[in-house]
């Protein structure tokens, strides 16, 4: 009978071999960008975060769009931040200092419950 290792813990040591070495788990030439940005029937989002990767802990959200309110999601999908915004607001500022180096989930809520995710990397 074989044994076998299973495939999460492939992962894990993949990635905690990356961040041991201080580089991202992936060749830096490649950009792999992960949004989702469309409904079904709704149009793209025209969403600006920089910078990214956050090197000095502010980032930057721009949107043509009133932004209603903006939640941080850390790579479990724990909410870490969660800020509610006045409407036609189309610019806001996050302060992530406190937060630990890592990959987020930023997501976007704009009127009638639309939401736009984005992955940030604060290092």
């Amino acid at each position: 009978m074989k044994k076998c290792i299973p495939l999460t813990v492939i992962l894990f040591l993949w990635a905690a071999s990356a961040i041991a070495m201080d580089m991202p788990p992936y060749s830096a030439a490649h950009s792999y960008p992960f949004a989702i940005t469309e409904r079904a029937g709704q149009p793209e989002r025209d969403v600006e975060i920089f910078p990214n990767p956050v090197t000095e802990g502010r980032v930057t959200i721009t949107s043509s769009e009133s932004i209603l309110s903006v939640q941080v999601l850390n790579i479990t999908g724990k909410m870490v931040l969660n800020q509610d915004y006045q409407p036609n607001t189309n610019s806001v500022v996050l302060e992530l200092d406190k937060m630990e180096k890592g990959i987020y989930l930023v997501r976007i809520v704009f009127p009638g419950k639309v939401t736009h995710t984005e992955k940030i990397m604060i290092k």
